[in-house]
Parts: C-alpha cells; sequence; structure tokens
C-alpha cells in the first residue's frame, strides 16, 4: 500500500522544483539579454575592446568538507610523522586528502589560513597538539604525548 501523504507531498516538491528551474532559465535568459546589450554599449565607446580579457569575476570555490574530516586528517598526518612538521607540509596533507588542486596558488592561501585556524583549535581549545617556533616564520606541529 502507498502512502498518498508521501505521494503527494513529493508531487508537490517535484512542481516546486520545476517552477525554480522554469524561474531561474528566465533569470538567465534576461542576463544574456542584459549582457549582450553591455557589450553592445561598450562597443560604440571602445571599438577595440577585447571582450575575452574582460573576464567575469571568479566566484570563490566552495569546498564542501564533512564536519571534522579536516581535523581527523590534521591529527593522522601529526601521529604518523616522526618529527614536528611545518604549517605548510600539514597544508598539503589536507589538500591531497580532499583531491584539492596543490598549483593553484589562491586556493593554496586559502587552505593555509584554514589548517593554520584548524591547527590553532586543536592546540588552544583542545590541547591535543603544540607548536613550536620552526625555521624562519613558520611554526613546527606535533602531538603532546
Amino acid at each position: 500500500m502507498t502512502d498518498t501523504h508521501v505521494v503527494s507531498a513529493l508531487k508537490e516538491k517535484r512542481i516546486q522544483v520545476a517552477s525554480q528551474i522554469e524561474s531561474l532559465q528566465g533569470q538567465i535568459r534576461q542576463a544574456v539579454i542584459d549582457l549582450d546589450h553591455v557589450e553592445a554599449a561598450l562597443r560604440l565607446f571602445d571599438p577595440d575592446v577585447d571582450m575575452a580579457a574582460l573576464s567575469p569575476r571568479k566566484v570563490a570555490q566552495v569546498l564542501a568538507d564533512n564536519h571534522g574530516d579536516t581535523g581527523r586528517v590534521i591529527l593522522d598526518t601529526l601521529r604518523t610523522s616522526m618529527r614536528p612538521i611545518t604549517t605548510a607540509q600539514v597544508n598539503d596533507a589536507v589538500m591531497k586528502a580532499r583531491n584539492l588542486d596543490t598549483n593553484d596558488k589562491a586556493l593554496c592561501k586559502l587552505m593555509m589560513k584554514r589548517t593554520f585556524a584548524n591547527l590553532k583549535h586543536w592546540s588552544r581549545k583542545r590541547g591535543l597538539i603544540r607548536s613550536m617556533p620552526g625555521p624562519g616564520q613558520q611554526f613546527l606541529w606535533e602531538i603532546v604525548r
């Protein structure tokens, strides 16, 4: 026997999502028309403009993470290392574990900030790891034993 409440709720949800898709397609269509108008006006004032050079602003990459995964990678990395390691080495391990591009400088910088914040959390709030001065201005991290 089918539950009519479930079936009717799913039908309503399908209608809602399909309507949202239609609305978004209309917005995309209008945005393309607006972009064509702006480009035409730009060509009136600067006929030699290179539209390809006017690339859109980059949208911040969504880096989905299951709750606690980064912390687990950090702690596993520190546990398996035989000596204290730098923040950059921990960051590389996090990026590799999450299959992120380690050649993307902006992404590396963003992940370095997040990794350092995570390391500070595990050090200050949890007391599981500690830092010490390293070469240059780097920190070295290790598990508290």
